[in-house]
C-alpha cells in the first residue's frame, strides 16, 4: 500500500512540474501577442490617420506601458499568490518524503525526529498540555534497539519489552479434586475453606533490549508468591517468565515448608498439586527444580530444551492449577504495553458469585463497551486490536453464592 502511495506521489510531482512550465510558457506567449496586437493596430491606425513617424512610436510607445504596466501588476500579484502555492506544494513534498521514504528519515538523527514527531502531534492536536503529555510518553519508545542497549541502566526491565499478543483463560470450580487431596486446611464448620482454578496463559513477547529478557537461557521460570504487596514488587524483576498469588491457609503453607530440604519430594507435590506445564515457542519444558523461598512463596524452574534464547520475540504459553481462599480476588496486571489483550473467566453460576472490575487506562467508556457482562457464568473482555498501556488489567472477586451451603 505505501508503495502504491509512493509511486501516486511520485505521479503528482511530475504533473506538477509540467503545470507549473505551461503556465510560465503562456506567460510568454501572452506578452507576446500583447506587443504585436498593440503594434498591428497602431501600423493599421498609422496607414488611415494622418500620423508621423513619431507620432507613431509615441502612442506605441503608451499603449505598450499601459498595457503592459498592467500586465505587470497583475504579474506580481500572481508571483506572490504563487510562491505561497509553491511554498505550500513544497511542504506537502517534503511530508510526503518523510512518510513515505525510509531513506528520507534516515538522514535525521534521533533528536531531530522526536522534534518532527513532537511538532507533528502538536499540529494534530489543539492543546499544548495533552500534546506535551503525549510526546513524553512517546520518549520512552521513539528509541532504537541500540538506544535501549545503551540506556539499560535509565530504564526499568519493564520498559524493555512489549506484548504483541494476550489470552488469558481461568476456569473456576469448587469442588476438591484428588490432586489437591494434600491440603489439610478446613473451616471450623468443616467447610472447605478454598476453591479452584484452572489457568491457561498465552502471550507474544518482544525484547527492546536484554534488559527485559526474562529467557536468556534454557532455564525459565515461574513464581506462586504467597503476598499481594510481594507479587506487585516482584513483578518489576525480570527472575521470572510469571508470577501469581497463592493464597494458601498457614498449615499449608507449612506443609510445603517442611520439604524445603527434600527437593525430590517437593518437586513431585507441587507437581500432582498444580500440575505445571510452561512452553516457550512450541518447545515444552519440564519442571526441573521447586524452590521455597522462606515466607515469600515457591519458585519452579523449567528446562526448555530446543528454544532460542537469542532471539528477541517468543511465544509462551503456560497452564496451572491452583487453590484460592474464598472472599478473595483474581487480579491480572498488564505491566507491560499489551496489543488486543483477551482475558476470560468462566465459573458455576449455581455456586459461585463473581463480579469483574476492570481498570484499563484507555478510558472507561470504550473499556467497557468492550465487554461482556456476566451471561451465564462467563465473562469475557477483548480489546481487539488495540494497545493497552501499564498499569492495567482486571479485577475479579470470587465469592460463595449466598443462596447454598458448600
Amino acid at each position: 500500500m505505501a508503495k502504491r502511495e509512493n509511486v501516486s506521489g511520485k505521479n503528482a510531482t511530475e504533473k506538477k512540474k509540467i503545470y507549473r512550465k505551461d503556465i510560465d510558457k503562456g506567460y510568454i506567449i501572452l506578452y507576446l501577442g500583447v506587443f504585436l496586437l498593440v503594434v498591428i493596430g497602431e501600423v493599421i491606425l498609422f496607414q488611415f490617420e494622418n500620423f508621423t513617424i513619431s507620432d507613431l512610436f509615441k502612442d506605441i510607445l503608451g499603449n505598450l506601458m499601459g498595457v503592459l504596466g498592467a500586465f505587470l501588476v497583475f504579474d506580481i500579484a500572481h508571483e506572490k499568490i504563487s510562491k505561497d502555492s509553491y511554498a505550500s506544494e513544497v511542504s506537502e513534498q517534503i511530508l510526503d518524503t518523510l512518510m513515505y521514504h525510509q531513506e528520507a528519515l534516515d538522514m535525521y538523527d534521533s533528536e531531530q525526529k522526536k522534534i518532527f514527531v513532537k511538532t507533528f502531534i502538536g499540529s494534530i492536536v489543539d492543546d499544548e498540555d495533552i500534546s506535551d503529555m503525549i510526546s513524553s510518553h512517546l520518549d520512552n519508545y521513539v528509541l532504537t534497539h541500540k538506544d535501549f542497549e545503551e540506556k539499560s541502566n535509565v530504564f526499568t526491565e519493564r520498559d524493555c519489552r512489549l506484548r504483541t499478543s494476550f489470552d488469558y483463560d481461568f476456569i473456576l470450580e469448587t469442588e476438591r479434586t484428588g490432586s489437591f487431596a494434600a491440603l489439610q486446611a478446613m473451616n471450623e464448620d468443616n467447610t472447605d475453606p478454598y476453591f479452584y482454578m484452572q489457568q491457561k496463559l498465552n502471550f507474544q513477547v518482544k525484547y527492546l533490549s536484554q534488559h527485559g529478557n526474562f529467557t536468556q537461557s534454557e532455564k525459565v521460570k515461574i513464581a506462586f508468591v504467597y503476598d499481594n504487596a510481594t507479587l506487585d514488587d516482584s513483578l518489576r524483576s525480570n527472575e521470572c517468565v510469571f508470577r501469581e498469588n497463592l493464597e494458601l491457609e498457614d498449615v499449608d503453607k507449612a506443609y510445603f515448608a517442611s520439604m524445603k530440604d527434600n527437593k525430590t519430594a517437593l518437586k513431585e507435590a507441587v507437581k500432582k498439586m498444580f500440575r505445571p506445564h510452561l512452553s516457550v515457542d512450541k518447545f515444552r519444558g519440564e519442571v526441573q527444580e521447586v524452590e521455597v523461598v522462606e515466607d515469600r512463596g515457591m519458585i519452579i524452574t523449567f528446562e526448555v530444551k530446543g528454544m532460542d534464547y537469542t532471539a528477541n520475540t517468543h511465544e509462551i504459553d503456560i497452564l496451572f492449577h491452583m487453590p484460592k481462599k474464598w472472599d478473595s480476588i483474581i487480579e491480572v496486571a498488564i505491566v507491560e504495553p499489551t496489543k488486543a489483550p483477551k482475558i476470560s473467566l468462566s465459573y458455576n453460576e449455581d455456586k459461585m458469585d463473581v463480579d469483574m472490575y476492570p481498570f484499563l487506562n484507555r478510558g472507561d467508556s470504550s473499556a467497557h463497551s468492550l465487554v461482556s457482562e456476566r451471561e451465564n457464568g462467563l465473562f469475557h473482555l477483548s480489546l481487539n486490536g488495540e494497545w493497552v498501556y501499564p498499569v492495567s488489567g482486571v479485577i475479579f472477586s470470587v465469592k460463595k453464592n449466598s443462596k447454598i451451603n458448600l
